[in-house]
């Protein structure tokens, strides 16, 4: 004969195979979580530890008498709601490599392009001291907490094997990358209206002044302009990083029907 405890846990092996794909999805998807810089160890040690910890509270929802098919056809809807959350989160930070872009084309600083080990392709220096800036602002507010704790906030509208994928998942990740362009284009502002205001001055030099050499000298005009503006702004933008964070997280748990301020820290 089995020992109780011993059987109790084999018939608990299909409800924690469940959470556990939930946690899989934001741990493959999510910032820093689904870095290529995380060992693969290190992330699946981290998924079996935080499932064994969400296990005793939702397991109540789950079904009496699971079967291995059940657990097949309902895993692909436990892992989408894990990426969906994983991807909002991550989208939501590829708003600084958009305004990192745009400020290296209007500067002239996209040829010097560098590696980067986390995407595994290069990327433009401006592009990667926004991301910086801002992965590091989503760590210091909290932000991989807050993933956590929407996750885990998810049992409560959606118990497990209730949620079918359906056209709500790309709506919200639609959004999303709408939500991430208007970000980037906010955060590259003040070194797109420096650009422009740099420009203008160097288009009546040239009217006034024809022996003015715009050419030799405006490029390296603007790249200064572009860099000190973009220092200043970073500088700055303290509170507007953090709100940045913060409303995507909101963004995303407004998505899946949850309380949007829930986890809001104070910084």
């Amino acid at each position: 004969m089995m020992p109780w405890f011993l059987l109790d846990i084999v018939q608990s092996l299909p409800a924690f195979a469940l959470v556990m794909l939930r946690l899989s999805g934001l741990m493959l998807t999510a910032p820093i979580y689904g870095s290529r810089m995380v060992p693969r160890r290190v992330r699946v040690a981290i998924t079996l530890t935080v499932s064994a910890m969400m296990f005793p509270l939702v397991r109540s929802q789950a079904p009496a008498n699971l079967t291995l098919s059940s657990v097949v056809a309902g895993g692909a809807s436990e892992l989408a709601i894990g990426v969906s959350i994983g991807l909002g989160l991550s989208i939501m930070l590829m708003a600084a490599e958009v305004a990192g872009l745009i400020v290296g084309r209007q500067a002239g600083l996209a040829l010097s392009n560098v590696f980067d080990p986390t995407v595994n392709q290069q990327v433009s220096i401006t592009g990667q001291i926004y991301g910086i800036m801002l992965t590091l602002t989503f760590i210091l507010a909290g932000g991989l907490r807050a993933g956590m704790a929407a996750l885990l906030d998810t049992y409560e509208v959606i118990p497990l094997l209730s949620f079918h994928v359906g056209d709500s998942i790309v709506l919200l990740l639609t959004e999303m990358l709408g939500a991430a362009m208007m970000l980037g284009i906010r955060l590259a502002g003040p070194v797109l209206i420096a650009l422009f205001l740099l420009s203008i001055t160097l288009a009546f030099l040239s009217r006034t002044m024809p022996q003015f050499n715009i050419l030799s000298v405006g490029f390296t005009l603007r790249a200064l302009v572009a860099l000190g503006v973009a220092a200043a702004a970073l500088n700055g933008g303290e509170q507007f990083f953090l709100d940045a964070v913060w409303n995507g997280i909101e963004f995303v748990r407004e998505g899946f029907g949850l309380d949007p301020a829930a986890t809001r820290l104070v910084i």
